[in-house]
């Protein structure tokens, strides 16, 4: 299988322009994202990282060798929920809301298109573990909870972008050992889209007035593109990966998500309510700064993905794939835990 180095290359500009047309058509009309008590930057910032990402991808696709036909409800679930992401980004939606498309778009892949989770694997070391009539149910809140997931770890400059990148490249590299070429593509295509947002956003030879964020469009573009691979790679007749290798995939904010929720649910909050006590912020208020804790966390991400795929090349049972994500999941938990209480005395 061939590499398609002008696939990357038309992604690369098409994502390039595009964030150069928006960012003065986001100004004019108010798409920006404001200062507030959460949220700590310079200025008014526009919110087209997401569009950006969605117009390079979406250009070249219909370039690529890609049939469309097995693609165009990824395309169309994606469609829903950058608009309603953008939407969201301009107007602050409900939390209602926002779950309603989200599921509208999950439910297109999962019950339209098909791409379900229809096993878990052997988890247990005992039998491959089967959703049946529950496969549809299960793959809808994996959709939901992965384009949250990004979301959530969308805190600090470049922190979601980076994460799925390495994500991405990992996937990449499966499916092209695993001779998948639609999803390597796909997965190319994304790795290709998200570097030109990361250098404005991270402001990599760009003055700091030109920074933009990627918005509730992006995050959410970017996790339901994951959960699709995730989802081609390691179900099906012939999968390129186990589905526990997903985990390892999308470890870190995976765990940060579920690690979040609980805690707020423990207080007595409810988990929609946002806070500061994502692992980024903690290692934040502990000290690092903004630069450190990025390369922190990009690193852990790219350990977790290196696991993973070190298990998919060397074959190990999946219980035992399994049973290491508990352990990093608790001592993770553990962690932030002890870490929250300690910058709070």
């Amino acid at each position: 299988m061939n590499i398609p180095f002008t696939l990357f290359f038309i992604a690369l500009v098409s994502t390039f322009i595009a964030i150069s047309i928006l960012r003065p058509f986001a100004i004019s009309i108010n798409l920006t994202d404001k200062p507030n008590s959460r949220k700590i930057h310079d200025g008014v910032v526009p919110l087209i990282g997401g569009l950006g990402m969605f117009l390079g991808f979406f250009i070249t696709i219909l370039a690529s060798t890609v049939n469309l036909n097995d693609v165009k409800f990824f395309l169309m679930a994606s469609f829903i929920v950058v608009i309603v992401g953008a939407l969201d980004d301009h107007r602050d939606m409900s939390v209602g809301f926002r779950f309603l498309f989200q599921a509208a778009a999950a439910l297109i892949v999962a019950g339209v298109a098909g791409v379900n989770i229809d096993s878990i694997g052997d988890l247990l070391s005992r039998d491959e573990i089967y959703l049946n009539s529950w496969s549809i149910f299960f793959t809808v809140i994996a959709i939901i909870g992965a384009m949250n997931a990004v979301n959530m770890a969308d805190g600090i400059h470049g922190l979601a972008g980076s994460n799925s990148l390495i994500t991405y490249f990992s996937l990449a590299y499966l499916a092209y050992i695993g001779a998948n070429e639609q999803s390597f593509i796909i997965a190319l295509l994304m790795c290709s889209v998200i570097p030109p947002f990361l250098l404005d956003n991270l402001c990599i030879g760009r003055a700091k007035n030109k920074r933009i964020f990627m918005g509730d469009a992006g995050s959410m573009f970017l996790g339901l593109g994951i959960v699709w691979l995730l989802i081609n790679l390691s179900q099906g007749e012939a999968p390129v990966f186990k589905p526990v290798i997903a985990l390892w995939l999308f470890a870190i904010p995976l765990v940060d998500t579920i690690s979040t929720i609980i805690r707020r649910i423990i207080i007595g909050k409810s988990p929609f309510q946002p806070d500061r006590n994502h692992f980024h912020h903690i290692l934040i208020k502990i000290g690092f700064t903004s630069t450190s804790v990025l390369f922190i966390i990009s690193t852990l991400s790219t350990f977790m993905c290196v696991i993973g795929i070190f298990g998919v090349l060397n074959n190990i049972a999946e219980w035992k794939m399994f049973t290491g994500f508990i352990i990093f999941f608790i001592v993770y938990f553990v962690m932030t835990y002890l870490l929250i209480l300690k910058t709070k005395s």
